[in-house]
């Protein structure tokens, strides 16, 4: 269902489901209550707080996340924790064996006393900390024929001079010492730890046995059925003869997995020989169904409702190789996108029949091939129909771990029909290139990491064709995640001109920039601000004017995503969050005071920076969230009769 307004039949949906949130938490309220008998309530009062004294090396928050006992929460509305002191001793131990393995060994931690309020219902819990002096890391140093650089070996290392000892963390040290002798190919490595302590200082000395080096001596292939020899061949980083390298293996791993043929791939080193200093690798993978056919059905912020199928094989002949078909269709199922069963009214909105043919290396280079054909109908900007045929061919490299360099070039025949022109056709050839640094934890549902990207597209020139522009747009988004509640930003901007022949024509509408809607401004429709053009002259979409795109876009969002209490469980999450965004005819458009927060209504012009905050459900899949979000407008113009949009979507807004 496309972004629409909200009249009273919505008003009753979403109360409706405040309603049933509500009686869930209720009766998970009563369920935890009648848990208890009346006796045993009397005998466990609340907990009010938990206070610490004694504690200057860590603070309250710290150690209280290492207790079973908990205040309670800030939606600890009709659930509250009660005291449990079985739970409340063990929780004493345990935080005095956290203050031990952070290397305060004379700690000690005692509960100090219990405050009860005077009805008894609720209890203070104190507990005493004496920290003592804590046993730190004096000195690291190391022993043997090294081969490597001592600063080498101290990079990375937990326990550096300075750090509270905790002897938990030699192992985790020692392994990663081996893991760079492993690079070396000193796979036969010996590392021993040694400590002395004294006087709150401990000296660590690591004795170190380098070994030789080793060889690869023969490599096996296993699970293989379909997928040809020497398509793993191509993908592996090492050969019989090298020297065993563990990141060469790692990155052996990669490529394997990255090729989606595999479910899983294993390293295995084996028959280790250090007399004749060689070393087999077996590689073990497990296939995928090479052929498949997939269907499916959803909702969208522009597309609306939705219906898809695709048949695909991943794994031509063995070969590696990827073909696949696939039909999409969406439609409109309201007039006007009101949300009203008097205008009920099934219209296409945009359809899409395409065929794609992948293929990952070029001459042996590690270059993803990809070949496209497709038939295009896009009626999601009213009330203008694209109709669109075309042909491309991209290529995909990846520059390091994290970047990817993508360049692609299309040929397409576009008509474009509207109510006051039957058809325009023309043919645009366009050239496109993307760098991207993706280190996102999730593409799907992103819980921490970044995203930047720089697009440049030019079209005609030398390429020839109808249509002469360029354009450039760049967009960073940012994750962080604490204890499960994640902010996310993003900021967006582009820039579109043309030039040569289609200076006076401008940039084709297929190609300009659009705003508004649940993938950019929530609370206001889709593709709805910016530009406008109506023969009448009406300033605004609102006023009955037509959206036509403009050349400079700006888009800020930021939004909050936390865990929704008692509903975890049914895979419910909440999210608040503030948009802004406007794209404009020109540079020469953007004025400063078109960023104010707050206008007068009657003194809001097109040009004005658009601002919205909202609220939203998320029900999260495998193939990410279903989102549902309420957006309410903050910037207003005369036309605007709604307070808020709906807008459902899968996935994450960004």
């Amino acid at each position: 269902m496309n972004a629409v307004g909200v009249n009273p039949m919505q008003r009753g949906i979403f109360m409706t489901f405040l309603a049933a949130y509500l009686l869930a938490m209720a009766l998970a309220s009563v369920a935890f209550a009648q848990a208890d008998s009346p006796e045993e309530k009397e005998r466990k009062p609340f907990i009010n707080k938990i206070m610490f004294v004694g504690n200057e090396s860590f603070s309250d928050k710290e150690l209280k996340g290492q207790m079973h006992t908990k205040e309670p929460s800030f939606f600890a509305i009709f659930r509250k924790p009660r005291l449990k002191r079985d739970y409340l001793l063990r929780d004493i131990g345990t935080l005095e064996a956290f203050y031990h393995t952070r290397g305060y060994f004379e700690a000690k931690v005692e509960l100090l006393r219990l405050e009860y309020s005077e009805d008894g219902r609720f209890v203070d819990v104190l507990i005493k900390i004496e920290e003592g002096e804590a046993t730190r890391v004096s000195s690291v140093s190391f022993r043997g024929n090294l081969l490597l650089d001592p600063w080498e070996l101290r990079r990375d290392l937990m326990l550096e001079e300075g750090v509270p000892f905790n002897p938990s963390l030699l192992d985790s040290d020692i392994y990663r010492l081996k893991t760079k002798y492993f690079n070396e190919g000193r796979l036969a490595v010996s590392i021993r730890d040694s400590v002395r302590l004294s006087d709150h200082s401990a000296e660590i000395v690591y004795t170190i046995v380098p070994g030789p080096v080793i060889a690869i001596r023969g490599i096996n292939i296993w699970g293989n059925q379909l997928t040809k020899m020497s398509i793993i061949e191509n993908e592996l980083t090492f050969k019989e003869g090298d020297a065993f390298r563990l990141n060469k293996l790692l990155d052996a791993q990669r490529n394997l997995y990255e090729t989606g043929l595999f479910t899983e791939v294993q390293m295995i080193p084996e028959h280790l020989d250090t007399t004749m200093k060689q070393v087999d690798i077996n590689v073990r993978v497990r296939e995928r169904k090479s052929a498949y056919i997939e269907a499916g059905f959803g909702v969208g912020n522009i597309l609306g409702s939705r219906v898809l199928a695709e048949w695909g094989d991943r794994n031509l002949f063995g070969l590696g190789r990827a073909l696949r078909l696939k039909i999409e269709y969406s439609f409109g199922i309201f007039e006007d996108n009101e949300l009203d069963f008097g205008k009920f009214e099934i219209r296409t909105r945009y359809y899409r029949y395409e065929g794609e043919f992948h293929q990952r290396r070029i001459w042996g280079k590690k270059v993803l091939l990809s070949l496209n054909a497709f038939y295009e109908k896009d009626a999601t900007v009213d009330p203008i129909t694209f109709r669109t045929i075309g042909l491309s061919l991209g290529t995909q490299r990846r520059v390091s771990r994290y970047t990817d360099l993508f360049a692609s070039l299309s040929h397409e025949r576009i008509k474009r029909e509207s109510p006051e022109d039957p058809g325009v056709k023309s043919t645009t050839r366009v050239l496109t290139t993307m760098l991207s640094y993706d280190k996102r934890d999730f593409i799907l549902n992103p819980r921490r990491g970044i995203y930047r990207s720089i697009r440049l597209q030019f079209a005609g020139g030398p390429l020839a064709g109808d249509n002469d522009f360029y354009t450039i747009s760049g967009s960073i988004q940012r994750y962080l995640n604490k204890k499960g509640v994640v902010l996310a930003l993003r900021g967006r901007v582009g820039f579109a001109d043309a030039f040569g022949d289609s200076k006076d024509r401008g940039v084709p509408i297929e190609n300009r920039y659009f705003a508004g809607g649940g993938n950019s401004v929530r609370g206001y429709p889709e593709a709805g601000l910016g530009p406008v053009a109506d023969p009448v002259g009406a300033p605004s979409v609102f006023q009955g004017g037509t959206v036509i795109g403009g050349r400079v876009l700006l888009l800020t969002n930021a939004e909050l995503r936390f865990p929704l209490p008692y509903l975890s469980r049914l895979r419910l999450t909440g999210a608040i969050f503030v948009d802004g965004g406007n794209v404009w005819s020109s540079l020469r458009s953007v004025r400063f005071r078109h960023f104010r927060l707050v206008v007068d209504e009657d003194d809001v012009i097109q040009q004005d920076y658009r601002y919205s905050v909202g609220f939203g459900i998320r029900y999260n899949t495998p193939v990410g969230p279903i989102r549902l979000d309420y957006g309410i407008p903050i910037k207003r113009e005369p036309g605007m009769d709604q307070t808020g949009r709906i807008h459902i979507s899968l996935g994450q807004i960004f």
